[in-house]
């Protein structure tokens, strides 16, 4: 998506001209677009549970397979979808003329002072200290909100579950309950 001004002379200042040519030329960066994508991935994996957890009437045996399968989605993406996600990232700079970062050359901060900074590649700045340091963020705050105690004392509380009859029923699971 491109954001046009394309009318920006009709603006009540200089300086909010001034201020809007900038944040155009930011979001006309790699790492914004970078950034967007990997906020986009993020977003797609965790709609389902997000939306799940805010229904009333949730079931805990769905709620607990969404979490596996965001935990999951989120350790492929780290893995084996570093590469495609890069890909993706590039071919949207190309497709909308955003200059598109040699990975091998030497990452050069932006904002940050230049002072005391550490040589390394736009790929290790890209994809270690932005995209696998992100992933496990999100990973790390679903672990902290749903620690695997505690979710195993919903597994077993869900098995007294009355629908249709207690057809969640589970004796190992109520022994597991009596347990805890």
């Amino acid at each position: 998506m491109i954001i046009a001004f394309e009318n920006i002379e009709d603006t009540p200042s200089a300086h909010k001209k001034g201020e809007a040519v900038v944040i155009l030329q930011m979001m006309r960066t790699f790492e914004f677009a970078f950034s967007i994508h990997l906020m986009r991935n993020i977003l797609g994996i965790t709609s389902e549970l997000s939306l799940a957890l805010q229904r009333k009437d949730q079931d805990i045996m769905n709620v607990i397979d969404l979490l596996k399968i965001a935990k999951q989605q989120f350790q492929e993406i780290r893995g084996d979808g570093r590469e495609s996600f890069l890909t993706e990232v590039s071919l949207f700079c190309a497709q909308h003329d955003i200059e598109i970062h040699n990975m091998d050359d030497i990452f050069i901060p932006t904002l940050s002072s230049r002072r005391n900074t550490q040589s390394f590649s736009n790929l290790h700045h890209y994809m270690y200290d932005l995209f696998n340091t992100i992933i496990d963020l999100q990973v790390q705050e679903l672990n902290n909100h749903f620690i695997e105690a505690n979710t195993k004392l919903l597994l077993c509380v869900a098995c007294l579950n009355l629908s249709d009859s207690f057809v969640a029923f589970n004796k190992e699971k109520l022994v597991d309950l009596a347990k805890f």
